[in-house]
């Protein structure tokens, strides 16, 4: 099971305590590297002062010295020397750590053996096995099941040298050893198991909280491909009701002409396909000029400038649009050799805007200005922007637009309109934009 999810494997194998997820394995031991590396580096310092003291106590205190009590000292030393070079060099990794640490204790119990029975000290030999293994414990600290394997080699070696020295009376002196080792390692498994929950655990807080950060982002991104910026940020901080009244905005309502029974003879798959790419352009569009996408109905597109932040050339930036989307249909149905048309109307005036519903959130308009734009979209001309003349008075600067008279629009009476086309492309439609006023 990956240890990237929300769930992990954290079973482990009963004796040597590995996770039986090689990747968490592998995570654990290279995190365990970079904490143990020092204490491992720390121990064999200790290892490297201890030997050279104790020769010196040899020295001191043992009246008959055998050179070879020098040449264990200073090779046990010089080997915990070089067990630091090579724990800072070579030992990066958690197998290759235990693997020096269980070398230098295992041969560390046996040279100890080894001096006692040649210094004549065998009485001595339980504890200093202790110590041997209370270093490997708690200094080096050994993974329960190499701690396992060395105990088991010095405590042989100190069981031999017990029943030599003081024969049977010396099994009472083996048991306590033994049994103080036991608890020992008893308590490395429990150290080093412990040490796996709480680390793996981690990783599966870590997993969830990535997997909650995720699952916010997407969801904030799903947010904001339905609700304006501002709008979503106003929600996220616990707004129940937005409705908001803009004096000034302009709306754009868009239908493809001819698409209905093109969608007839299309499958189902190439309509999809047609939408998505007329859809996703009019997005782009929509952004480059700095308009806001209210929504799509079908094969109609309606957005609207002036909101949800207030400008004052918006009608010029929503005319500029619907002139790139003209040009935009009429490129793909050249193209794709399809008959298809859009048909655009727009109109400026007050609106109102907000939030509706609590579970499938939409922004949507409302107004009189919402229902004007729509009607001089299903009253327009294919291939033209039809424009009412309040949009027509804060554009006519900076581009011509043929009158087209006074229409009459349902429920509103009759009102003048004004046809814009893109008779020079998008140049035109960027002409609009930096003539636009500012203020």
């Amino acid at each position: 099971m990956s240890t990237a999810g929300s769930t992990l494997d954290r079973s482990r194998n009963a004796l040597t305590l590995a996770f039986r997820d090689p990747a968490l394995e592998r995570a654990f031991q290279a995190e365990s590297a970079v904490t143990n590396a020092p204490e491992i580096r720390m121990g064999s310092l200790a290892s490297v002062a201890l030997w050279l003291l104790g020769d010196l106590l040899a020295h001191a205190t043992i009246a008959f010295h055998p050179p070879a009590l020098d040449l264990i000292c200073g090779g046990m030393a010089l080997l915990n020397g070089l067990a630091f070079l090579a724990i800072k060099r070579w030992a990066t990794t958690m197998n290759r750590q235990q693997l020096v640490a269980l070398l230098l204790n295992g041969l560390a119990g046996l040279a100890v053996l080894l001096l006692l029975q040649l210094s004549g000290a065998e009485r001595l030999a339980g504890p200093a096995i202790l110590l041997i293994a209370m270093f490997a414990f708690v200094a080096v600290r050994l993974r329960f099941v190499l701690g396992l394997i060395a105990a088991g080699m010095y405590l042989a070696g100190c069981a031999a040298i017990l029943f030599r020295h003081q024969g049977q009376s010396g099994t009472l002196e083996v048991f306590l050893v033994a049994a103080a080792i036991g608890v020992g390692l008893a308590g490395t498994y429990l150290l080093e198991r412990g040490a796996r929950d709480v680390y793996a655990q981690r990783r599966l807080i870590e997993a969830q909280a990535a997997a909650l950060r995720e699952a916010q982002a997407n969801s904030e991104r799903l947010l904001l491909n339905v609700l304006p910026g501002s709008i979503a940020e106003r929600l996220k901080r616990g707004e129940k009701t937005i409705v908001d009244a803009f004096d000034d905005a302009t709306v754009l309502f868009a239908d493809l002409v001819g698409f209905t029974p093109l969608a007839a003879r299309l499958s189902p798959q190439d309509t999809l396909a047609l939408l998505d790419r007329l859809f996703t352009g009019f997005d782009a569009l929509a952004e480059r000029h700095g308009v806001e996408k209210i929504k799509t109905i079908g094969d109609a597109y309606m957005v609207v400038g002036g909101l949800p932040e207030p400008s004052t050339d918006h009608p010029a930036r929503v005319v500029a649009m619907g002139l790139d989307m003209l040009v935009l249909v009429a490129a793909v149905a050249a193209e794709l050799g399809h008959r298809l048309e859009l048909r655009v109307g727009v109109h400026t005036g007050p609106l109102a805007a907000g939030v509706i519903g609590t579970r499938k959130f939409s922004y949507d308009l409302w107004g009189d200005t919402v229902n004007v734009a729509s009607r001089l979209e299903s009253h327009g001309v294919v291939g033209a922007i039809q424009i009412s003349e309040a949009t027509w008075q804060r554009i006519s600067h900076a581009l011509d637009a043929a009158p087209r008279g006074r229409i009459a629009l349902k429920g509103r009476g009759d009102i003048a309109a004004f046809l814009v086309t893109p008779s020079s492309g998008t140049a035109a439609a960027a002409a609009v934009v930096e003539q636009a006023p500012t203020s």
